[in-house]
């Protein structure tokens, strides 16, 4: 498979995981949503799993294919100054529009937990996306040490196998990552500490506990995938059906929630997305179109949010009603419409260097 037709299927789904991010977001405000939404909100969950199971899976099949070591220093930088930058930009934005709405008092509260604002993204609800990668980036480097040891395929199986039972248990035990509060174990703390998250350094490092068992199953599967054993056999084996794999995808989404535990749920729709993208890569070209909402789908996470609240406001000023009849197609529409400016708006600041680096 050529390099430009897999990455066209890849970037047709990094756009579309893009545009269910903005439709998981856009009913911000809306008090009552209409029959349905919460069905296709379901549905669009899969973008990030998508973006995890992508990043990890490329990053993963490079070490193997280039027998270089793993950039990591560098890649962190790529995740750690734009999610500075952004977090800044965001406080700045709220900040000013508290003072604008008459508010001065919800200024000061957006510092009442500096923690949440540093390391868990806490300047806007999206921005967690960025430290939760950057754990998971930070385990690449327990790949790396597999590859070095030449680990087998049955090795990193039985590893990708014990750590999705892991991230299991802590989803059914009632001990994952809680948001907004950005606290995790809360049941264990419960019974063997009860003030622990009251201490900022074990909730700092009980919640980045959480987000590395969140990855590791990611990332053990993207070793599993990336193995020279696996994968030139299942690249070939997807590209032959890319009908097929596109209606795993759909099955999984679709019927996931009602049949699957959760975590083997999430963990199957990035997975079952990363496939379908890469099978229909075999039958799409790349065009330059495409390309580039693979080069700005990023970006477009990053600054979604603002349109988003704009958005809101403005309709919620020309039409009073729309927070409690906003229908589905309605919602959609402003999907697509936060969509586009946010890709436009993108595009335009990529063609600047400066601004490149940081978007």
């Amino acid at each position: 498979m050529k390099e430009s037709q897999r990455l066209a299927g890849i970037d047709i789904f990094r756009g579309l995981a893009m545009y269910a991010v903005i439709v998981v977001h856009i009913d911000e405000g809306v008090n009552v949503v209409p029959p349905g939404w919460l069905d296709i909100t379901n549905f669009a969950a899969f973008s990030v799993p998508f973006f995890l199971a992508t990043a990890f899976y490329f990053a993963i099949n490079k070490l193997y294919t280039s027998q270089k070591q793993y950039p990591l220093k560098s890649r962190l930088l790529r995740l750690l100054i734009p999610y500075g930058i952004w977090s800044v930009l965001y406080l700045l934005y709220k900040a000013a529009k508290y003072i604008v709405d008459g508010e001065p008092n919800r200024v000061f509260q957006l510092f009442q937990d500096p923690l949440s604002l540093v390391f868990f993204g806490d300047a806007s609800y999206h921005l967690y996306f960025l430290p939760l990668l950057i754990m998971g980036t930070l385990l690449i480097r327990f790949v790396e040490f597999l590859i070095e040891k030449k680990a087998s395929w049955r090795g990193a199986g039985l590893i990708a196998l014990i750590s999705l039972l892991v991230y299991q248990g802590i989803l059914s035990s009632g001990n994952g990552l809680r948001r907004p509060d950005n606290i995790a174990f809360e049941s264990l703390l419960a019974a063997i500490f009860p003030e622990g998250n009251s201490n900022p350094l074990l909730r700092l490092l009980l919640v980045e506990l959480s987000w590395a068992l969140r990855c590791l199953p990611y990332v053990m599967f993207a070793m599993l995938l990336a193995h020279p054993k696996a994968n030139k056999f299942w690249l070939a084996l997807i590209s032959n059906y890319p009908t097929f794999w596109v209606l795993v995808f759909l099955a999984v989404n679709i019927f996931g929630p009602w049949v699957l535990p959760n975590a083997i749920e999430e963990i199957a729709r990035g997975y079952t997305a990363l496939i379908a993208a890469i099978a229909i890569s075999s039958v799409l070209k790349e065009t330059a179109l495409v390309k580039n909402i693979g080069l700005c789908s990023f970006g477009i996470y990053l600054i979604h949010i603002f349109f988003v609240e704009v958005f809101q406001s403005v309709v919620a000023r020309l039409y009073p009603g729309y927070n409690s009849n906003a229908s589905t197609a309605i919602l959609l529409l402003a999907a697509a419409l936060v969509f586009l400016v946010s890709w436009g708006t993108i595009n335009f600041l990529l063609k600047h260097k400066r601004l490149a680096q940081v978007l």
